[in-house]
């Protein structure tokens, strides 16, 4: 397809094909590869997303930062690929828009992956903000989970704050078992991965060294999942640096476990999520 001039397109990291977007506030990349996005940054920012020096950039493997797109399910399944198919695919630029203001809005498709099909509109322009689209093709219903797995750039990890869980019911991995959240504002101090149930609310990453807020706010999603691998399962992930941790927080929207989405057939379902940063 010809390229319009407000984007470029060429080959990324490990020849695979990138789309470059610059607008008058930031400038995002996205790989085919999983319809992800490595990196945004508002001009004078720090970049909004964390991206793993020594992520996998080839056919089958995942991106190791950015957004990762999870999809059909989340976590492991036995005999499939962890956290679905989604993340691994290569997708298709069908089309792209450039609105008055110059919001930069691409339009990505999965193509049909059996019953259930996925697309995702990125718009780039003073904000990140995504849109996944699951449709089911079938004729009977259909069950899916899915998130957006969002890995943000911190400034450290002990300093940093969430804000916007109090009282929600979450399921720990770590310590497993159920649990309310009690803190008004949880930090972070040993590995944590945790989803939290019923959060449809926006959720705020408070960044002193970084002197930013990070705001996440939603639609479509009932789900939220935090994450930081910590030292020692750092240590055991080929892709990911062993002091990368300290650089890195993953703050997940999306429909997991009791949250997951069951469509009817022919039926939609659209999540919404729009990041966007703050003086502190």
């Amino acid at each position: 397809m010809k390229f319009p001039d407000y984007i470029s397109h060429g080959e990324g990291t490990g020849g695979l094909p990138k789309i470059v977007v610059n607008t008058p506030w930031s400038i995002a990349e996205i790989y085919l590869h999983g319809a992800q996005v490595t990196h945004f940054q508002k001009n004078g920012e720090e970049p909004l997303l964390f991206l793993s020096e020594l992520s996998s950039f080839e056919s089958g493997k995942a991106i190791r930062g950015g957004i990762p797109v999870i999809f059909p399910w989340f976590g492991p399944r036995k005999g499939f690929p962890a956290h679905g198919y989604a993340r691994t695919r290569e997708w298709t630029l069908a089309a792209s828009t450039l609105s008055s203001e110059g919001v930069v809005t691409l339009f990505l498709t999965s193509g049909g992956t059996g019953e259930l099909e996925a697309e995702l509109i990125i718009h780039v322009g003073q904000t990140l903000a995504l849109e996944m689209i699951i449709t089911n093709l079938s004729d009977q219903p259909a069950s899916f989970e899915n998130c957006l797995h969002t890995y943000l750039q911190i400034g450290a990890i002990g300093s940093i704050s969430i804000h916007g869980l109090t009282g929600a019911t979450y399921l720990d991995k770590v310590t497993p078992g159920t649990f309310t959240e009690t803190a008004s504002a949880l930090t972070i101090a040993c590995e944590v991965d945790r989803v939290y149930l019923d959060t449809a609310a926006a959720i705020e990453l408070h960044d002193p060294k970084l002197a930013r807020i990070i705001r996440i706010e939603k639609s479509g999603s009932n789900s939220t999942v935090i994450w930081n691998p910590w030292s020692a399962k750092s240590q055991l992930l080929p892709d990911l640096g062993d002091a990368e941790y300290l650089q890195m927080f993953c703050i997940e929207s999306g429909n997991i476990a009791s949250n997951q989405i069951t469509l009817a057939p022919a039926a939609k379902a659209v999540m919404k999520v729009e990041i966007s940063t703050h003086l502190l």
